[in-house]
């Protein structure tokens, strides 16, 4: 089964090649010229088109996105042509070809003021990112037939490169040189490990699957309780680590702050996803340290 991969240089896209590519035949695409992958942009509609016609893709994974929620806050236009008209051109090109659509999105959807949101829970967005997103969710719900949404939260994990500036390589980083760091301690999430989330894509589509899918970690937890997991994972001092609250961070788009994701859905089909000190765990031997 050949699958195209949007946004394949990005951290979740990365993961989900690796992961896959003993299972499927993976056409890995981005904007930007790297080794091993087709250069497309998803705003080029055109671009777009020709190369769904060239490869005739029977699955798309749509990871492409501009997720940095700040610089969307500031930057709306960059924002809407990415996430929203990009998502649509290739929810157009993967309903012409019958391809089955994944698209990624996120718990940013929902407001964060009741938490353990299940699929069918009203979204509500607060940021500009996360309306993109959403609005992304309704273009792939309103263009495709065949289609998964994927909503997964706090990504975490290690790709080989230490490119990804993560919440987790961020107190990684911080607390490996002695820094001192404040870390909001009312701001909840279901972290999840990226590894996770490309194995549990994998047995969706093996199941045939459709509709929208809470594919997180399954346990609830702040910020500050992950530092404090992430120090003790890594044998690092976590009275470098000072809770603060959100009131006291400055941060131009507003945050949910309890999006937590209920994954019951996702354990009646049977796919387990591993909570966060074991997933760590499962981090820091990909790092051999």
């Amino acid at each position: 089964m050949r699958v195209l991969v949007t946004g394949a240089a990005g951290f979740l896209g990365k993961k989900i090649i690796d992961r896959l590519k003993d299972y499927f035949e993976i056409i890995a695409t981005s904007r930007k010229p790297e080794q091993h992958k087709r250069i497309m942009d998803i705003t080029d509609k055109n671009m777009v088109e020709r190369i769904f016609s060239e490869i005739a893709p029977e699955i798309v994974i749509h990871c492409a996105a501009m997720a940095d929620v700040d610089f969307c806050e500031d930057n709306h236009k960059i924002a809407q042509v990415i996430n929203v008209e990009g998502t649509k051109n290739i929810a157009e090109a993967s309903s012409r070809q019958g391809s089955k659509m994944i698209y990624i999105s996120t718990d940013f959807v929902f407001d964060g003021k009741k938490g353990n949101y299940k699929e069918d829970d009203k979204t509500k967005p607060l940021s500009y990112y996360a309306k993109t997103k959403l609005e992304g969710e309704k273009v792939v719900k309103r263009v495709c037939k065949d289609y998964m949404i994927i909503r997964p939260e706090v990504l975490y994990g290690y790709n080989g490169d230490g490119s990804e500036r993560s919440f987790v390589q961020w107190v990684i980083e911080s607390l490996r040189s002695g820094k001192k760091i404040n870390v909001v301690n009312d701001q909840y999430n279901t972290p999840t490990l990226i590894d996770d989330i490309a194995d549990a894509i994998n047995s969706l589509i093996k199941k045939d699957r459709i509709g929208i899918y809470h594919v997180s970690g399954p346990e609830k937890l702040s910020r500050y309780d992950m530092a404090v997991k992430i120090a003790k994972t890594f044998g690092f001092d976590n009275k470098l680590i000072t809770p603060i609250k959100s009131s006291e961070l400055k941060q131009k788009a507003p945050r949910p702050i309890d999006s937590s994701l209920n994954t019951e859905k996702l354990k009646r089909e049977g796919i387990k996803m591993h909570n966060f000190s074991e997933g760590l765990k499962i981090m820091k031997k990909q790092m051999r340290c």
